[in-house]
């Protein structure tokens, strides 16, 4: 039982850290206030290693990086504050702040002006755009993994990285979606040197959450990257190529 509620507080802790960012940061500056006291340890005593909740929330997001990308690719986080809030994918810098740690594929970047997603959904003063790029457990994501597969065959293709997608807003620390009707807004995605191919075509699927599926063309000509017009929103996204 105490188990279960511990794992349950750092999953917490790890949520608050992930939707808090950039201010994540904190958790890494933090001390332990009122500990200025010395602590008399008996000589028969052996002083074991603190844990800090910084740590448990590190060491969920490197077990989730490591579930996700075969070991020799694992880009592993030492300390919250090592968590990337922004992205480059071939020279282009994300326009949006937000949570970047989707290591399976070479980089994630939201291209559209930061201006002109706020002005379009409507985001009001001390709202701004958030995103956050997760890699996707197939296992754990079971009917948007089957939906990708059923899209993949039907266009002949293979089925490359599967990563999550969140655009939203945040809003005094606190993270929500921003509507997946809104306008379009252009994701560059970095193709994995291990699923890139000059002579084939590239493009993204896109399951939204109740099994809507999409299939979004690569508007760029670079064989390494996929650039599609996507919305605001949550979504399982799948490189394919055919």
């Amino acid at each position: 039982m105490k188990a279960k509620f511990i794992q349950k507080m750092m999953a917490g802790a790890l949520t608050a850290a992930l939707i808090a960012a950039p201010s994540m940061s904190v958790f890494a500056s933090s001390s332990s206030a009122g500990s200025s006291a010395p602590v008399v340890i008996p000589e028969e005593s052996v002083e074991e290693p603190v844990v800090t909740v910084e740590d448990e929330v590190v060491a969920i997001v490197n077990a989730s990086i490591e579930t996700t990308v075969s070991a020799g690719d694992a880009a592993a986080v030492s300390s919250i504050a090592a968590i990337p809030t922004t992205s480059t994918v071939a020279g282009a810098k994300s326009t949006v702040q937000g949570v970047y740690l989707a290591t399976s594929v070479n980089g994630t970047a939201i291209t559209s002006g930061l201006s002109n997603i706020a002005g379009s959904y409507g985001l009001g003063s001390g709202e701004v755009p958030y995103a956050r790029f997760t890699n996707m457990d197939a296992d754990k994501s079971t009917a948007a993994k089957a939906v990708i597969d059923s899209a993949a065959e039907s266009l002949g293709a293979e089925v490359g990285p599967c990563i999550n997608i969140e655009i939203g807003k945040k809003s005094s620390g606190k993270f929500s979606l921003l509507s997946s009707d809104g306008a379009e807004i252009a994701v560059k995605i970095g193709i994995p040197k291990s699923f890139a191919q000059d002579d084939r075509t590239f493009a993204v699927v896109c399951v939204r959450p109740g099994g809507a599926v999409s299939v979004l063309k690569d508007t760029d000509t670079d064989p390494n990257t996929v650039t599609v017009e996507t919305t605001g929103g949550q979504g399982a996204y799948a490189i394919v190529r055919y």
